[in-house]
């Protein structure tokens, strides 16, 4: 008896259990399809604008023609335009790929509106990709300074050279006054060098020679 209790117990535990996974999933897929819904709803107004003015502006491609037509059926039918969910979020209505189109097609009607705006030429409609030159480009002044190129410190030995045969030449020569010192030739030197003192006395210098006395004999 209180072994069928106990299953009876597990068997009414287990189908509340289930009971509540069943309801939140199914309040889990209406919440899911009211945000399907209403991102149908935005996606078909505001896939049908732009497809009518590109059209209106004549700048639509052929490629924009054919997705603009088949998405909008695809939400009119099924409420979706993709099936499989690895492709987008379960509440949104267009896969990722399909938003990045819409996307471009609203960026090219902004960039058409401010065109005619200002008055100018009409761009070309297969060019909206192409990234024209940045602003900073155009400026003339830039917050960037050039730095200096590194120049080393090093001595020119040519320089040095000319610096020297210039005052060389510079140098007049002929002027006595400049004329390069000679040393003059001393025997008496000379021998002294080369003879060695072996007395022990000091060497005798020119002012220590005596002078020859010169006696003058009157007649």
């Amino acid at each position: 008896m209180i072994i069928g209790a106990m299953s009876d117990y597990d068997k009414a535990e287990w189908q509340a259990e289930q009971l509540a996974r069943d309801t939140a999933q199914s309040a889990y897929r209406d919440k899911m399809a009211k945000a399907r819904e209403r991102s149908a709803r935005n996606a078909k107004r505001k896939i049908a604008r732009l497809h009518a003015k590109l059209t209106e502006l004549g700048h639509i491609s052929d490629f924009e023609d054919e997705f603009g037509e088949s998405v909008l059926e695809r939400l009119e039918k099924f409420g979706s335009a993709f099936h499989d969910l690895e492709k987008g979020r379960a509440g949104d209505a267009l896969s990722a790929a399909q938003k990045q189109v819409v996307s471009r097609m609203n960026k090219k009607v902004k960039e058409l509106k401010a065109k005619s705006q200002k008055g100018g030429e009409e761009i070309d409609p297969d060019a909206e990709y192409e990234r024209t030159t940045p602003a900073w480009k155009k400026s003339k002044t830039s917050s960037f300074k050039s730095k200096h190129r590194f120049t080393p410190r090093v001595r020119n030995l040519d320089e040095d050279m000319e610096a020297e045969e210039q005052a060389l030449q510079e140098i007049d020569f002929s002027n006595p006054q400049i004329e390069p010192f000679i040393p003059r030739y001393n025997a008496r030197a000379e021998a002294t060098l080369k003879t060695p003192n072996t007395s022990g006395e000091a060497p005798k210098t020119a002012s220590d020679t005596k002078r020859p006395f010169l006696r003058i004999v009157p007649k």
